[in-house]
């Protein structure tokens, strides 16, 4: 990467710990800000969900959960036009409690390419093509 992309890429990296400590406090304004306006997010199966339809899905998972942790890796970063894009692999752990015994836990592998552009000061994700995902389940007692 040359001295531009180094920069573009540390910049998106300090949006990616915002989006990880507003995910793990499970605080959707924050999440929010992360994404613009015109957002297209298209999932595994081919549907393409906008910004609010987002912003419902993840706010009824933070309702669900006691616990949430993300991290990625990075496989590209391409510089086109002003716009980053990047492939990443997600990683997430989201844990809920039922009747207070019974702890459910989500373990989510996710490769999608995310673009980033530049919006008031502040790069936001504008496009997502989630090309893989895989979602294990547990369930534990717990007294």
């Amino acid at each position: 990467m040359d001295r531009d992309e180094v920069e573009l890429a540390a910049a998106v990296d300090s949006r990616h710990a915002d989006a990880r400590a507003a995910f793990n406090a499970r605080n959707i304004e924050a999440y929010r800000d992360l994404f613009s306006e015109d957002l297209r997010y298209e999932r595994t199966d081919g549907k393409v969900i906008d910004k609010s339809q987002l912003m419902r899905d993840v706010q009824a998972q933070f309702r669900r959960v006691n616990r949430a942790d993300s991290s990625f890796v990075r496989h590209d970063l391409v510089v086109d036009d002003g716009n980053v894009s990047e492939t990443l692999i997600q990683h997430a752990v989201v844990e809920a409690s039922a009747f207070r015994f019974v702890r459910r836990t989500w373990s989510l592998e996710r490769r999608g390419r995310y673009t980033w552009a530049l919006e008031d000061g502040q790069w936001r994700i504008i496009q997502v093509t989630v090309a893989d995902e895989h979602v294990r389940s547990s369930w534990k007692l717990v007294f």
